[in-house]
């Protein structure tokens, strides 16, 4: 059964990839990880930076997503953005990696936490245990403040390139952590293969 669910996810995962639909980022540390018999991903990203109009963070179903960005931003993007927008409420989010992984069994699973432990992804955890183990590796770097609440901007204008500096420092240092957890992954590829 894991084989089988194994051979589709990365059947899947060549398409995404075909169509650029995977974060090119990710795309190392995800074949090292499809190449180990005991896991393979289910679904990823690299880490983002997120401006929506919702009335609170984490209504997926009711925000809309106004721009989205995979990589650090530039302050006109933001300001852009921004200034099209005439929604009243904005809320920025930056989220670092996060990676969904089936795992043989429990062992493997267990040592995937322990890598991406290591590397500095401490919130990941397992998510689902059944005919497969799913472990989420996520890191702890996020932001998700307000910018605009009932129609007034909560940044000050000349507060814009301090913003951005800082929102990209974090992005970048989530995304760091994605070539950290690939040094891990290779350690536990030389175990299963000695």
């Amino acid at each position: 059964m894991f084989q089988r669910e194994r051979f589709r996810a990365l059947r899947s995962l060549l398409r995404a990839i075909e169509t650029g639909l995977v974060d090119p980022d990710l795309i190392p540390l995800l074949s090292l990880i499809n190449s180990l018999q005991g896991y393979y991903s289910t679904s990823s990203c690299s880490g983002r930076i997120q401006l929506a109009a919702t009335h609170l963070p984490g209504e997926k179903f009711k925000m809309i997503v106004l721009s989205k960005w995979h990589r650090p931003i530039e302050e006109w993007e933001l300001k852009q953005t921004l200034s099209a927008s005439k929604h009243s409420d904005l809320w920025l989010s930056v989220q670092g990696p996060i990676l969904h992984i089936a795992c043989r069994d429990l062992n493997c699973s267990l040592n995937l936490l322990e890598a991406s432990r290591k590397a500095g992804l401490k919130h990941s955890g397992i998510l689902w245990i059944g005919d497969r183990i799913i472990v989420e590796v996520t890191a702890s770097d996020k932001i998700e403040c307000p910018l605009r609440l009932k129609g007034r901007p909560l940044l000050k204008e000349e507060m814009i390139p301090h913003f951005v500096e800082r929102i990209n420092e974090v992005l970048i240092r989530a995304k760091n952590r994605i070539s950290r957890l690939e040094e891990e992954i290779r350690k536990l590829a030389s175990q299963e293969t000695s």
